[in-house]
Order: C-alpha cells, then structure tokens, then sequence
C-alpha cells in the first residue's frame, strides 16, 4: 500500500504535458533502420550483392547494379509477410501473428548500346525501380490477472498534481489544449476513472483503488488485456542512371524519393474478476491508443562496380542522408463500466503534429566471385551511424534539443554483414541461400538480428523468369516489458508494475516474375 501525502507537485504537472503522445529517439530509429526485401533473388541471396548487380532489387544497395545490365527488364514482387510474438505475462502465455500482403518491388530498366565494342562506354542504363526498405508488421498480446497493482493507479499517481476542474469537459473548458493533464488523465477523469482523494482537488485515485485509512490499496483482482498491432512500411522509389566502362567498371547514382507509413493500434483493458470487492462499483475500463505516421524523404547515392580479375567483382557505395518530412495524426479513447449500470466513453480530438527527421549517412562494400555462369558468392558489409540522426522541428528551434541530445549519447554504429551463393543446376534452373547479420544502433543493447534465406529460380530462353525467395529471422528477438509504471511514494517504489517477456520475429515468402528482352 501507498500513504495518502499531500504536497506541491508543479513539476511533476509540468511533465505530464498536454498529450500521451511524444516524438522521440525511438521514432527517429524506427524510421532510420533498413531491412531491405526487393526482388526474390535478391533476398533469396540475403541482399548481398554490392559487387554483383543485374538485380532491380540491388538498384537501391548499389546503384551500379544497373550499369550491369545488357538489356531491357521488367520485373514485380509480390510479397507474403507474417509476424509472430510470444508473451509471457503474469504467468500466462499469449501467442499472436500478423499477414500482410503487399509488393517488395517493382521496376522497369532500360539499356542502350553505343555501339563501343569493349572499350569506353559501351552502354548506358535508365530504370526505375520500387523497393521496398523496412516492414512494420507487426502484432503483440498479453493477458495475465493479479491483485497487486493496476493501470489506473499508475495513471492516479502520474496525475497528481493536476487541478481536477481543469480537467472537466464542458462548454467553457476544453482541456484537451492548453490544459495541464496529460489526454489520457483527461479521459480517465470524465469517464469517472480518477477519483480526487478526500479533501483535495489534486491528489488522485484509480477505480480500481480502495481506501483502507489514510493507505490506498489495491481494490481486487483485476483481468488485464493488452494489444497492439502495427502496420506499414517504408519504400524507395528510385530514378537510376548507370553506365559500363569497357566491361570493367560499371557505376550508377541514384534519386530516391521515400514514402514512410506507419500505423500504431494499442489497446489496453481491465475487468473487475469481482467486482464487489471494489469501492467505486469498477467493473471494467477500455483505453485505446492509435497514432499514424506519414511522409516522404528524398536522398542520393552513388556507387561503383570494379571487375580487377577474370570472376573476382568488387563493388562500393554511399548514400546521403534520407531528408524525412513527417506527418502524425493521433487520438485516443476510453470506456469505462460500473456495477450502477454507469458507462461513459470518450474520445480525445484528433492530435497532428509535423517534424522532420534526417536519418544517418550509409555506405558499403562487397566482393563477389562468379564461376563462369555455374555459381557465384557475395558477401557484403554496411555501416550507418545513428549517433547522427536529427530530429527537427521548423517552427521552434529547440523542440528536440533533448531527443537530439539523447541520440548523440546512446546511440551508435550499427554493423551490417550479408553473404549470399547461387548455384546454377543448368541454363534455366538456380538454387539460392543467404544470411545477413545486424548489431542494434543502440548502444546498450548488445543484441543482433540474424536473418536466413533461402530461393530458387527459373530463366526461360525467351527471357521469362521467375524466383522464389523465403526468409526467416533465425533466432527470435527478445524484450522484456511493462504496460505501466511502478507506483512511488516519496521517491521510493511502493508496487512494482508486472514485468512481461515477449519473443517476437518474422518470416516472408517472395515471388517474383518478369521479362527480359
């Protein structure tokens, strides 16, 4: 149990600001990190094809990957993606799995000879290609039951200090803006949630809290819910132009123009298991919270294929920044029930906000080798710093001097390693594996992502083909997590909030068909 104190909070007030909802440096890293698809070969290879090229999904890795081609392709990818999580939480066990369906690319490229025969430029490329750069699906849930803490007590606590009328909803007070409670505190207040404590009009309790004295108790055992789902993606649409000097240096330079679209639906819940037990007459509550995030970006890369020896391909590039112009849109709900028959619901306005984002410098380098038309192996390594990203906002200087200040700390280097074979079984049928390999740009995790692939693939004489890729995450990722924060009393924690394990990951199948002529 806590003690009932009573006592000056401004700046706890102060902190709580005006909604839930807060770009930070977990924003700008979400939308910084890539995790390439691309065509089925491509992937099929695990993406490692800096030295290589003749692939429209490596267009967006190196673009000197045009600069191989001798000819004209068109070429789409349709993608299955499906995302799994496994949450231990208060004992339970709750499994859950997201499908989508979308495409990882799309392109046309031109080739045009000069007429040159080995020397100088023998021809010249344009393209266009769709890739795909990052996918958010994703799809988590947790259940557990437990007598010990609750949702609302923590909003109680994270509330006080807040003047109870400034929080009421009337035809004189909209305290959604320019109001001192958090939108969630709101919420929770009108919809008879939040309680003020006896003689105060700043000091809070949550429904699912009795008052035993002058302590404020746990009410009873509560049915926890939660679940969240996220959906979206970000892609690059590039305009190529590449080259072929005398069969031995291919170069290409790309504009990429990105779109970034991302959805959050997270819901949490509680239910009175009896509801006698609680003073206020709780039965159950419902809070939702959905955010989408949309924009575009543009950037520029370069880079070079080298042919030194007859089979050894080496091959580099770079890419500028991705400049990201953002738009969010949020709101949130929530639903409350008592054993009176009393039910409210509520929803917040609709919250916009725009910010850019500039994500770190890349750059790589990559070997291959190629066995006559038999075989070939690739292996690759990336960098990006994202100690560099910026989060900005155009119309107050300082609005992300802390976030900036954050990311300058905890964030790092992240290494990228991507080997890749194919083997030809004959002129028409390939056998394909890959493997790529990701440490976290965050400085305190020491985790790393590791990623399977394997693909087959078929070339008719007539210049149809078609591949088959699937890919998997080999082991697992892992976090562990709180839906709430520990109550406190006087800076020491009096309830711990309860602590959940979820084991998430994800695997794609890819199919992609074209032509070449």
């Amino acid at each position: 149990m806590r003690k009932i104190r009573i006592f000056l909070a401004l700046s706890a007030a102060m902190l709580l600001g005006s909604t839930l909802h807060a770009q930070n440096m977990w924003d700008a890293y979400r939308y910084s990190q890539q995790f390439n698809e691309g065509t089925a070969r491509s992937v099929a290879m695990g993406n490692a094809s800096v030295a290589l090229g003749g692939d429209m999904g490596n267009i967006s890795i190196n673009p000197a990957a045009s600069g191989v081609y001798r000819y004209h392709e068109f070429v789409i990818t349709p993608t299955l993606t499906t995302a799994n999580s496994s949450v231990e939480y208060l004992g339970s066990t709750t499994d859950e799995n997201k499908t989508r369906f979308g495409f990882s690319n799309f392109g046309y490229l031109a080739s045009f000879e000069t007429g040159r025969r080995g020397y100088g430029l023998v021809n010249w490329n344009l393209g266009i290609a769709f890739n795909r750069t990052n996918n958010y699906t994703s799809r988590t849930g947790a259940y557990g039951r437990t007598a010990e803490s609750s949702w609302l007590g923590s909003l109680a606590q994270r509330t006080n200090g807040v003047y109870a009328p400034d929080m009421d909803m009337n035809d004189y007070n909209d305290p959604f803006y320019g109001g001192s409670g958090s939108w969630t505190s709101i919420l929770g207040w009108n919809t008879s949630l939040l309680d003020t404590l006896p003689d105060s009009d700043s000091y809070y309790k949550g429904a699912t809290e009795n008052l035993d004295g002058y302590s404020i108790v746990p009410g009873g055992e509560l049915e926890q819910f939660y679940l969240k789902e996220t959906i979206g993606n970000t892609s690059e649409a590039v305009l190529n132009f590449g080259g072929n000097i005398s069969d031995k240096l291919f170069f290409g330079v790309n504009l990429g123009i990105v779109s970034i679209w991302y959805k959050h639906n997270e819901m949490y819940s509680e239910r009175a298991v009896n509801p006698g037990q609680f003073q206020s007459g709780f039965s159950s509550f419902r809070h939702n919270y959905n955010y989408t995030t949309s924009g575009t970006g543009f950037n520029l890369k370069a880079g070079i294929i080298y042919l030194p020896v007859a089979g050894l391909r080496l091959g580099a590039s770079i890419s500028t920044p991705t400049w990201m112009y953002l738009h969010e849109e949020y709101e949130e709900t929530m639903e409350s029930e008592f054993t009176d028959g009393y039910s409210q619901w509520i929803a917040s306005p609709l919250g916009t906000y725009d910010y850019r984002i500039n994500t770190p410098f890349r750059w790589n380098i990559g070997a291959a080798y190629t066995f006559g038309s038999v075989a070939a192996i690739s292996i690759d390594y990336e960098s990006a710093n994202y100690s560099r990203m910026k989060m900005i906002d155009d119309n107050y200087t300082m609005a992300f001097y802390d976030e900036n200040e954050a990311i300058r700390r905890e964030f790092r280097s992240s290494d990228i390693i991507r080997a890749g074979a194919e083997v030809r079984i004959n002129p028409a049928f390939a056998v394909r594996a890959g493997y790529q390999y990701y440490t976290s740009g965050y400085k305190y995790d020491n985790t790393t992502i590791q990623i399977g692939s394997l693909g087959l693939g078929y070339a008719s004489e007539g210049g149809f083909f078609a591949d088959l890729a699937y890919q998997q995450q080999i082991k697992k990722s892992e976090e562990s997590f709180q839906l709430y924060d520990d109550i406190t009393d006087n800076g020491t924690t009096i309830t711990t909030a309860p602590v959940g394990q979820n084991r998430f990951g994800n695997w794609k199948l890819l199919l992609s068909v074209g032509i070449r002529f």
